[in-house]
């Protein structure tokens, strides 16, 4: 499959502020998405590169494979490993799309993941309770890239 790549945000519309009828320019969505499966070590993440300053506008989470841990099997996405800043408490332990829900500050920080070299960082995390013999889940980061001009 081919690619094509670009830096920057891409807009799209025909018609800019203070055109009649207008102005309808907006930004595209982009994606990037991870797939975490288990293993033995009770801990999986995967970690994509968003651009700076970009806007997380959701995060999907489709449980592939039910994780079939003893007790729990967690999800979390934030800019390290285990770290909750864009999502939190997501059981993984049943299969199909999961729709989480976000708090205020999470909602926050999607926003605008920042400027500095590791704010286009975001990492899912899956943590065990007890050792999975199955279990497979991709998380996909739906985003928009700005600048700080949006």
């Amino acid at each position: 499959m081919a690619q094509t790549t670009w830096s920057g945000p891409l807009a799209s519309g025909d018609k800019n502020a203070g055109v009649t009828g207008g102005p309808n320019i907006g930004q595209a969505v982009l994606s990037q998405t991870v797939l975490l499966t288990f293993d033995a070590t009770l801990v999986q993440n995967a970690t994509v590169y968003l651009p700076l300053s970009s806007q997380i506008v959701d995060i999907l989470v489709d449980v592939l494979t039910a994780y079939n841990s003893a007790t729990t099997a967690t999800l979390s996405v934030g800019t390290s490993t285990g770290a909750t800043t864009y999502m939190s408490g997501v059981s993984v332990k049943t299969a199909g799309r999961i729709a989480p829900t976000l708090t205020a500050a999470q909602l926050l920080a999607m926003a605008n993941i920042g400027t500095t070299s590791v704010s286009g960082t975001a990492v899912a995390t899956v943590t065990s309770v007890g050792t999975p013999t199955a279990g497979s889940v991709r998380v996909t980061f739906r985003y928009v890239q700005t600048t700080s001009q949006d």
